[in-house]
């Protein structure tokens, strides 16, 4: 399966851009770029650290709340906030793979 410039926007050309043919082209690796999966599972390590955490530190039972309730309740509080706080470092991440805006360099210093 060959990368297309339709399939892969980090093939298209650009100004600064190599041109088409050019052995220095970098092949789209998309979602499974080392450093987003990497990071993925950095943050996968994350989430399952802030369970036990979680789990033995802050979960108690109250006069409202039953023990098992309160287990319930940390694991939402903990892969909600790990799912959003991954979701956003990975749109970072990405955005920097495949930059929309690049630098326009002139003469003058």
């Amino acid at each position: 399966l060959k990368a297309s410039p339709e399939r892969c926007p980090r093939l298209s050309p650009r100004p600064h851009a190599p041109r088409a043919g050019s052995a220095t082209r970098m092949a789209c690796l998309g979602f499974m770029a080392p450093g987003l999966v990497k990071g993925s599972v950095c943050w996968l390590l994350f989430g399952v650290i802030a369970t036990i955490v979680q789990l033995v530190f802050f979960v108690k039972e109250t006069p409202k709340i039953t023990r098992s309730e309160s287990k319930q309740l940390g694991y939402i509080v903990v892969w909600t906030s790990t799912i959003c706080m991954w979701l956003f470092w990975a749109f970072v991440y990405m955005h920097q793979m495949v930059p929309l805006i690049y630098p326009v360099h002139t003469g003058a210093a």
